[in-house]
C-alpha cells in the first residue's frame, strides 16, 4: 500500500470513528449559552450518518495529502474539526470559535512538531506566513464588504493558509481560489434550482475547508 492510500485510509477511518461524537457537537456548539457545548447531544440517525459521510471525506482528502507521515495528525485533526464545522455553517451560517480556535490551536502545536521530526523549519515558517496572508487579505474584504462573508470566514481562512502555507505558496493561493470557485458554483446551482435568490446568504466556511482539502489531495497547482 502506498503512502497516499495508507493516509487517506487512516484519516478516513479516524474520522469516521469520531462521527458520533462530532454529530453530537454540530448541535450543542450553536448554543451560545450552553456552557457543557462539549458534551453534545444525541443526534438523529440521519444526523449522525451525514456528519460520518462529511467527516470520512475530508479525512481521506487530509490523509491522502499527508500519507503515512509526521504531517498525518495535523491533517487528521483538520478534518476532525472542519466536519462539525461544515455542518453548522450550513445550518446556522456561522463558524464558532469554539471549533475555529481548537483547530487552529491544533495547527499550531501538530504542525510544529511535524517540523520538528523533519528537523526542517522552512516549511513551519512558510505556513505562519501562509497564515498571516490568507487572514489580512479574507480582513481586507471583509473589512470593505462585510456582507461578502463573515468574520468567522476570515479566522477560518487564516487557519487554512497555515496548512496550504506548509505545502507552497502556490497551495496558499489556488487552495483558497478553489474555495472561492466552490462557492461560485454552488450559488450558480443554488439559483439556477431557484432554491436560492441573490440575497439568500450561504455558507462560505464550507467551501474553504473543502477547496483547501481538494487543492491539496490532488495538488492543484501548475507544475507540481
Amino acid at each position: 500500500m502506498s503512502s497516499t492510500a495508507a493516509g487517506a485510509l487512516v484519516g478516513a477511518a479516524v474520522c469516521a470513528a469520531a462521527s458520533p461524537y462530532l454529530a453530537r457537537l454540530t448541535l450543542t456548539v450553536p448554543e451560545r449559552e450552553n456552557q457543557a457545548w462539549y458534551r453534545g447531544r444525541r443526534p438523529t440517525p440521519g444526523r449522525t450518518a451525514l456528519t460520518a459521510v462529511i467527516a470520512a471525506a475530508l479525512g481521506a482528502l487530509g490523509g491522502g495529502y499527508a500519507g503515512w507521515s509526521a504531517l498525518l495528525p495535523a491533517l487528521v485533526a483538520l478534518a476532525l474539526t472542519g466536519a462539525p464545522l461544515v455542518v453548522i455553517d450550513f445550518e446556522h451560517h456561522r463558524l464558532p470559535d469554539r471549533l475555529v480556535v481548537p483547530m487552529a490551536l491544533a495547527a499550531t502545536v501538530l504542525l510544529a512538531l511535524a517540523g520538528l521530526v523533519r528537523n526542517d523549519g522552512t516549511d513551519l515558517l512558510r505556513a505562519v506566513e501562509g497564515a498571516a496572508a490568507v487572514f489580512a487579505v479574507l480582513f481586507a474584504v471583509w473589512f470593505v464588504a462585510p456582507r461578502s462573508f463573515g468574520y468567522g470566514d476570515v479566522k477560518l481562512g487564516g487557519v487554512l493558509g497555515g496548512y496550504l502555507g506548509w505545502a507552497g505558496w502556490l497551495y496558499v493561493y489556488f487552495g483558497i481560489f478553489a474555495g472561492f470557485v466552490l462557492g461560485t458554483v454552488l450559488a450558480l446551482a443554488l439559483l439556477a434550482t431557484r432554491r436560492a435568490n441573490l440575497k439568500t446568504a450561504l455558507a462560505f466556511g464550507p467551501m474553504l475547508i473543502l477547496g483547501s482539502l481538494i487543492a491539496l489531495a490532488f495538488h492543484l497547482v501548475p507544475n507540481s
